[in-house]
């Protein structure tokens, strides 16, 4: 059922907070109290002796607007008239003001008495005067101060608090009116139409007259954006196009989602208020109140347009209760429409359809339409498996040790006075050292400088510098300040490594406080170290911190039997947290852990061996965590035993919610193993997904984060599908995406790892794709991959067949997809004729077919849009970079996979032999007379560079001319530039001195990945950075400096040198990496 606006009824408790108007739904009661007229007979008597004064006090009506001294003699003569038996609306208004400013009891049957006494023209004009007259607290000409009537200055307020009801009370009578009586007012007022609060006011009484209306409203939108003393224009409206211009204005946002003017406004608008709701829902920060309210107004609009408003919202913490509120009032609309959804059980409207299901316990399905009771009857039959007997079950899930009666434990044996048989010293991993000493900047002070520098860190002055003096001074000059290093962390992040390898435990007590203050970050600087510290620091983190998991174990496998060495003093030590730490940590190190113990004699060896040998799943945490506040396990979907006959009983979904609490991605608890062993994979991913769902809805409380990492223990590709959009969606300044990352990468699945590589490259903020990259190589490593190699692997195919092609049944028809170079689809119809599109499905197809088809095909082109300009900048930067292939490895990606062949086709290859060749129509290698081309099993193959091609580069660009093969991106015609014989000499390519560069192309040459700015982070860009294959870097000077954030248009930028670093001018670099550094450079003023 749809409605158009009308053919509904508001709400009982609605109907009191409405602005009535002529013709709305809101009855209204026009009865004017009994004696009403009697109020007007002792006004005088009742005025204050201050409101008096307002009527003596008279002061000079050509200083008004300057000097509020007394009051207007104007505005006197009329209210003395009024009170003395000859009224007219003026002089009503300014008695009114000043009861209204007293507080007189009686002022809210004013309105009536008006108009019991001189008609409704003259009540109305009474109340549209406010716009002329206002009382003010003044100086008196006599002295003191007093209330005196003045014009209403320009800006004010008409109606304030004091007469909002008289105004409210006066449109009442004129919504019910007669016709005539009607017209007849609206005739008097259109002279008080002559200021803008006198046409606010007129308009708030006669509503109807739509022409002022949409004047009123045209006038607020030219005035302030934040002046609410408009408001009342918000029970004006006519349209939902006038409420749509005003909610640009913040104040409006902030007063629309009242009861009076939300309930105004759909009295009017009907359906036509859902855009604005649907705005309103997308504000941030919008009241808990005002939700319920918009909740309220939702459920009252019938139809199934109120109820789509918060379907793509239900991912919204602040609106899935909402929808629960909305659902309650109406649960046959709900359910059809969240069930129409459809998506994975992990979307937002499954998880919501589910919820409802369990929440509705009384709803009966026979009381819903069919279509309704459907639904509910499947969704409960779907969440109502028997529970599975506990005879079947591992013990963590029914008998745990945190839920057994706790035993006194027997006190620890303490072996005390022990001490590590091990001298502090370093272990490097071969080739680390060096690696570590080769990150030393290449930028900073001039060598010059050292002396001063070192001066200035003696005396304690700040420098800016003191990082770099210590990687890079002579050591005679800074050994003896190294005491006084006091790094900061950002600037440790990038020169802790060198300093580190350069002094080795000389800097300890550095690299210690910055392992304390940045575990996750700089931890890693302490891996090499073996000494007691580091042993507390690093059993610390392994028991406590999760992002510092993997440092703590690389350190233990790093250190093997010296670690145990240094840790069985403390595992054998007082009963404590670092005693229990040093346990767990020998737990990861069993064989290392006895040996070392035996060095101490039998006695410590065989509390260690008593160590280990517990069971770990006795093993009770200091705090066994209990079901937090947030989680409703009511509303959790069951999980199911293998083969999905049974259920997990209550007790055991309580007992596996401490184990996910209880487990990290590097260190799952010993019993979620015995779980997973029992539980169906896929209910166990959508169970841990609905736990996460809850705990997002609930804010993210950090404490239970591991409703999140829990997904990395037991996700599966839905569970992938619906989280990818939430890392891109979450802010830098929490943890959760880089949590996220985290889980993607331990889930490990093709799905995960490809939305995880998409991560490396699309997430917009540096600092996560960074992150992403670096759980990528992590990924890659355990693999025997690289980065690259195992993006190779995550190429999707999209069902494609393996010559590239796609069919589409339509029934009657069947028409083949493919693909040109750069990976546009084209049709081909049942007759062999391309087609310039895939037609919509006609009358003789079969309709859920074609509809299935037109659908896959709309899907496919999304899909490929997104892939094929990955896959394009993947193969142009292994082209700049150099990249090789095994002939297998080529042969199995380019020859045989469904998206990477029809680009590969349309490029030129060559061997590391020099030989070059082209991919053949029927996937054959062929050279540029079209010999066959046969790679040898040790050949390695690259995208050829135009320089690679020397002088057969016009000869291949012909060849695919007549071939009428399109490149996917420009290689044979890829402008190519060679340095000059005295630029290959030297280590400055001076063309680029003063060169201007426009500010965007520099931000934009960052954002693709290869430059990188030069120096501290955070600041403004002084310099920029290219990394090349050689170990060396380019440096870019630029001045002034470009500042973050917003972004400057235009140029007023130079360049102000171009230098390589390292040993060795220009020519000593490879020519390829040199002519894309300088079409990088040229392209900075283009």
């Amino acid at each position: 059922m749809r409605d158009s606006g009308g053919g509904f009824e508001l709400p009982e408790g609605a109907r009191d907070h409405v602005h009535p108007r002529r013709g709305g739904r809101t009855g209204v009661d026009a009865a004017a109290p009994r004696g009403a007229a009697a109020d007007r007979v002792d006004v005088r008597a009742e005025l204050s002796e201050g409101s008096r004064a307002a009527l003596t006090g008279v002061g000079s009506e050509d200083g008004a607007a300057r000097r509020p001294v007394g009051s207007l003699p104007r505005l006197v003569r009329a209210a003395e008239a009024h009170l003395d038996g000859s009224p007219t609306p003026l002089g009503a208004a300014a008695v009114l003001r000043l009861l209204a400013h007293q507080g007189h009891p009686r002022v809210l049957r004013l309105v009536d008495a008006w108009a019991e006494a001189h008609g409704l023209v003259f009540a109305a004009r009474a109340i549209a005067e406010l716009a002329r007259v206002e009382a003010v607290h003044c100086p008196s000409p006599a002295g003191g101060h007093g209330w005196h009537l003045r014009g209403l200055r320009p800006g004010s307020c008409a109606i304030r608090w004091q007469e909002r009801d008289l105004a409210l009370r006066a449109r009442s009578l004129l919504a019910a009116c007669p016709d005539a009586v009607h017209a007849e007012v609206v005739a008097a007022l259109a002279g008080s139409r002559d200021t803008p609060q006198g046409r606010l006011l007129v308009s708030y009484l006669v509503p109807t007259e739509l022409r002022w209306a949409e004047e009123v409203v045209a006038e607020v939108l030219r005035g302030p954006r934040d002046r609410a003393d408009s408001d009342p224009v918000l029970a004006v409206l006519g349209s939902a196009d006038q409420l749509t211009r005003l909610l640009g204005l913040d104040w409006v946002v902030r007063r629309l989602p009242t009861p009076e003017f939300l309930w105004t406004a759909l009295d009017v608008l009907g359906h036509g208020l859902l855009p604005a709701l649907d705005r309103l829902l997308g504000t941030p920060e919008l009241p808990g109140p005002a939700r319920d309210l918009i909740a309220e107004v939702l459920a009252a609009l019938p139809g199934d347009d109120a109820f789509a408003v918060l379907l793509p919202r239900l991912g919204q913490r602040e609106v899935r209760p909402l929808a629960r509120a909305v659902a309650g009032r109406a649960p046959e609309r709900a359910l059809r429409l969240l069930a129409a959804e459809g998506g994975p059980a992990t979307s937002d409207a499954a998880i919501v359809l589910r919820s409802l299901a369990v929440g509705f316990a009384d709803l009966d399905v026979r009381e819903l339409p069919e279509a309704a009771g459907a639904v509910l009857a499947r969704e409960r039959a779907a969440h109502r498996a028997a529970p599975a007997p506990a005879e079947g079950l591992p013990p963590v899930l029914t008998s745990p040790p945190w839920a057994r009666e706790r035993r006194e434990a027997e006190a620890p044996v303490v072996v005390a006075g022990l001490e590590p048989p091990v001298r502090p010293h370093l272990r490097w991993a071969p080739g680390e050292r060096e690696g570590w000493l080769a990150r030393q900047p290449r930028t900073g002070p001039d060598p010059a400088d050292w002396t001063a520098l070192a001066d200035a860190c003696a005396d304690g002055r700040p420098t800016g510098h003191g990082s770099v003096l210590f990687a890079r001074a002579p050591e005679g000059l800074v050994r003896p300040l190294l005491a006084r290093w006091n790094p900061e962390p950002w600037a440790a992040e990038q020169w802790g490594r060198p300093v580190v390898a350069r002094f080795g435990l000389d800097v300890l007590p550095q690299a210690l406080a910055l392992g304390r203050v940045r575990p996750t970050s700089l931890g890693g600087l302490l891996v090499p170290f073996a000494t007691p510290e580091v042993a507390v620091m690093m059993v610390d983190w392994l028991a406590r911190l999760t992002h510092a998991w993997p440092i703590a174990r690389g350190w233990l496998e790093r250190h093997g039997v010296d670690a145990a060495r240094l840790l069985v003093p403390v595992a054998v030590g007082p009963a404590g947290v670092g005693r229990r730490a040093a346990e767990h940590a020998l737990r990861q190190i069993p064989e290392h852990a006895l040996t070392a113990a035996r060095e101490h004699g039998e006695r410590v060896a065989s509390v260690v061996a008593a160590a280990l040998a517990m069971d770990p799943l006795d093993v009770l945490p200091v705090r066994v965590p209990a079901v937090p506040a947030w989680l409703e396990p009511g509303l959790l979907p069951q999980v199911l035993r293998e083969g999905g006959a049974a259920a997990l009983p209550e007790e055991a979904v309580g007992h596996l919610l401490v184990v996910l609490a209880l487990s990290t991605p590097e260190d799952p608890h010993v019993g979620l193993e015995q779980a997973r062993q029992v539980c169906d994979p896929a209910s166990l991913a959508r169970f841990a997904w609905a736990v996460f769902d809850q705990w997002r809805m609930a804010g993210a409380p950090p404490e239970d984060r591991w409703a999140l990492t829990g997904l990395a223990l037991v996700g599966d590709d839905q569970v992938v599908r619906a989280l990818g959009p939430l890392i891109a969606a979450w802010p830098i300044e929490g943890v959760k995406a880089d949590v996220g990352l985290v889980v993607l990468a331990r889930i490990g699945t093709d799905a995960a790892l490809t939305r995880l590589d998409d991560a490396s490259r699309r997430l917009r903020n540096k600092w996560l794709r960074g992150r992403a990259k670096r759980e990528l190589d992590g990924v890659a490593t355990a693999r025997g991959l690289t980065a690259e190699e195992l993006s190779d692997r995550l190429v999707p195919d999209f069902g494609l067949s393996p010559d590239g092609a796609l069919e589409l049944d339509y029934g009657p028809r069947r028409f083949v997809v493919g693909f040109d170079e750069q990976l546009r689809p084209h049709v081909t119809g049942p007759d062999g004729k391309r087609l310039k599109a895939l037609p919509k499905p006609g009358a003789r197809d079969d309709a859920e077919l074609a509809a299935r088809a037109h659908e896959r095909f709309a899907a496919l082109k999304k899909d490929l849009r997104a892939s094929a300009a990955e896959q394009l900048a993947r193969l142009e930067r292994a082209m700049v970079e150099g990249r090789t292939w095994g002939a297998a490895e080529f042969t199995g990606l380019f020859t045989g996979h469904p998206l990477l062949w029809p680009l590969g086709r349309g490029l030129v290859w060559i061997t590391e032999s020099g030989r070059a060749f082209r991919l053949a129509e029927d996937r054959t290698l062929g050279d540029l007379d079209d010999r066959p081309v046969v790679l040898g099993p040790d050949e390695r193959v690259a995208i050829a560079h135009p320089l690679r091609l020397g002088a057969d580069l016009a000869a291949w660009a012909e060849l695919l001319a007549d071939y009428e093969v399109l490149q996917p991106f420009p290689q044979l015609g890829r402008a190519v530039h060679r340095l000059t014989e005295e630029e290959a000499g030297a280590v400055e390519l001076v063309r680029f001195r003063d060169f201007p560069v426009l500010n965007g192309k520099v931000v934009a040459l960052l954002d693709r990945g290869r430059w990188s700015q030069a120096g501290g982070l955070g600041g403004p860009i002084g310099r920029v950075r290219r990394a090349l294959p050689d170990g060396r870097e380019v440096v870019v000077g630029l001045d002034p400096a470009l500042p973050r954030g917003r972004v400057p248009v235009g140029t007023g930028r130079r360049i102000t040198g171009v230098r390589i670093g390292g040993r060795g001018p220009f020519g000593t670099a490879d020519p390829v990496v040199v002519s894309e550094v300088v079409a990088d450079l040229l392209g900075l003023a283009r």
